[in-house]
């Protein structure tokens, strides 16, 4: 049983947002962009204790509070409905489909049978408090007759919902109460015989340890004088347990403990916390493995519903998870600000939260059916095919994931732009980090960086192209203005220089003389006999030299930037200055 959708209205900082989910889905987005918000909306309404009289799943501060003068008094309710469906038509057990029959709903359409659960938190005028009520929906949003409760508690069996939030703690994971180490506690179980032989063993051995120490006689000594205040046994009032020496108590007290790389045998609480929380979230997929199937229904569906699994992890220990959601039952989400773990997972399990001033959006890949030409697509509709995921693993998630959390991305075509923007973005006080935009270079990528674009549009990444004022440079353009919206205008979105490269346009623009004082008076004097005469292969000729005896393109880069800083940032061509501000009001 998938959970396929959720829909959010007025919860916290989301005003309204519906968003599908698969058998693993990653959620990315800047903080406070919503992702522990779905996460929380997914555990109210799947918890255990939704339907109870006593249950007060909402708080004042889940509202959504629009302005300064919102209160959960004036503020419209809040609604979570969790859509769980088949993904192919029979998909259920018949087992599954008779216990709720009375909320199961089928589409004529597709045969696909599922189930709607809404969820509403109002505040109670009256009562002076929040009321929370719940209802199943049929395929028209409307409320079903309520027989009882019991639908409620068969889908809290059959989708059970695991929630670890951020701030992991082994020591009460892996303690009684923890929600899956108590469930291997419960099965340790021993004939009367056995245990009374264990028992026995363990009051000789605890014994022996608490008489070797004559200092523990005269604290029994000390400590029974309070019979003379409180009531105890007339025999052997006092005992000393230097470990528990009944089973139930000692099976209560069972603890993990690691070997160090040295050999020295330390509980689980005296390692990292990287190391911890990578324990508990191996402690579940023991649970799910051990124990899944016999606390709940045969055709149980777990979720695990996890935040940022990569606290206090290495890097590599981070990529690995990739193969352990992999391995996992049921379904898994997870919100993650990991570049490392999207490096191992597909980019159609990515979902992109993003607010566009109040309001919260999502953004996902939709995948073009197989056998779809290209010129197929509708208008307005932007579909990734195979090769275009092929280049974004490629350039982008496979080596550079972080680029995915990026508000927007400057494409550009060489590696000269690539090394100096950002830092003359620094210099006029627009810093990738703090701006959160990023430099992609387009001279390698497939079809002229149009998967990049697709990829943006479709996680709602803005984008920006910028291309040089060469055939190749016009194409970059020509093929970014494919994907514009129809109110946006081309210079919003794309810009091509004036002269035929970067480095020309910095030579046009006041640099040629530092240029030209890079080379050796050789190498001026080869430029100039090289040209015969002609002034633009004379211009090339000095540039392609520069750049050679700098280091190559970054080398270049770097020495030019040195000379822009000196100057100031009024050295800056316009056009370079008019691009950074184009990009600025994207953000």
């Amino acid at each position: 049983m998938l959970l396929s959708r959720l829909e959010i209205n007025n919860f916290r900082g989301i005003k309204s947002l519906s968003i599908d989910f698969d058998g693993l889905t990653i959620l990315i987005g800047e903080n406070n962009s919503g992702k522990s918000t779905v996460l929380d909306a997914i555990r109210i309404a799947l918890s255990p204790g939704l339907g109870s009289r006593r249950g007060r799943q909402f708080t004042e501060y889940d509202f959504h509070l629009g302005d300064e003068n919102a209160c959960p008094q004036n503020c419209e309710s809040i609604l979570i409905k969790v859509y769980l469906s088949e993904r192919n038509p029979g998909e259920w057990a018949e087992e599954i489909i008779q216990q709720l029959d009375e909320v199961v709903q089928t589409a004529l359409e597709t045969g696909l049978g599922s189930i709607i659960l809404q969820i509403q938190g109002v505040f109670n005028e009256e009562l002076g408090d929040i009321e929370t009520t719940y209802d199943f929906l049929n395929l028209q949003g409307s409320a079903l007759p309520r027989k009882n409760s019991s639908p409620l508690s068969i889908i809290n069996r059959i989708v059970p919902l695991f929630f670890l939030s951020a701030l992991r703690n082994a020591n009460d994971e892996f303690s009684k109460k923890g929600q899956f180490w108590n469930s291997f506690l419960k099965t340790i179980q021993l004939p009367d015989d056995d245990r009374k032989k264990l028992e026995e063993e363990l009051s000789r051995i605890n014994n022996d340890i608490v008489s070797s120490n004559d200092g523990f006689i005269q604290v029994k000594e000390h400590i029974r004088k309070a019979s003379k205040f409180v009531t105890l046994s007339s025999e052997e009032s006092v005992v000393l347990e230097a470990l528990p020496t009944r089973l139930f108590d000692m099976t209560g007290k069972v603890q993990v403990h690691l070997k160090s790389p040295l050999g020295a045998t330390l509980p689980l609480y005296r390692h990292g916390e990287g190391t911890q929380s990578l324990a508990v979230l191996l402690l579940f997929q023991a649970f799910a493995a051990a124990n899944l199937k016999e606390i709940y229904l045969p055709h149980s569906t777990p979720i695990l519903a996890l935040e940022e699994p990569e606290a206090h992890l290495h890097p590599s220990a981070i990529r690995a998870f990739g193969d352990f959601f992999k391995d996992l039952p049921g379904q898994t989400m997870v919100a993650s600000h990991s570049g490392d773990l999207l490096s191992r997972v597909s980019i159609p399990a990515v979902r992109r939260l993003y607010k566009n001033g109040a309001d919260t959006f999502v953004g996902k890949v939709m995948l073009a059916p197989a056998g779809m030409r290209t010129d197929a697509i509708p208008p307005g509709t932007t579909l990734l095919f195979p090769e275009d995921l092929q280049a974004i693993d490629y350039h982008i998630r496979l080596t550079r994931g972080a680029y995915l959390f990026s508000r927007c991305w400057l494409l550009v075509e060489g590696k000269t732009e690539f090394h100096l923007f950002p830092l003359i973005g620094e210099l006029l006080g627009f810093s990738q980090d703090a701006s959160s935009y990023s430099v992609l270079e387009l001279s390698q990528a497939e079809q002229k960086g149009e998967p990049f674009i697709k990829l943006a549009k479709s996680l709602g990444i803005q984008w920006f192209v910028l291309g040089d004022g060469d055939s190749d440079g016009s194409d970059y353009v020509t093929r970014a203005q494919k994907y514009l919206e129809p109110t946006e205008s081309p210079d919003s979105r794309t810009k091509q220089l004036s002269q035929l490269t970067v480095e020309h346009e910095f030579w046009h623009n006041g640099f040629e003389d530092f240029i030209k004082n890079l080379l050796s008076d050789s190498l001026k004097r080869e430029a100039i006999r090289d040209a015969a005469g002609d002034n633009d292969k004379l211009v090339k000729n000095m540039i392609k030299r520069a750049i050679t005896v700098s280091g190559e393109k970054p080398g270049f880069a770097l020495q030019l930037f040195d000379e822009i800083k000196r100057r100031g940032v009024d050295s800056l061509p316009t056009s370079i200055k008019d691009m950074f501000d184009k990009v600025k009001a994207l953000l």
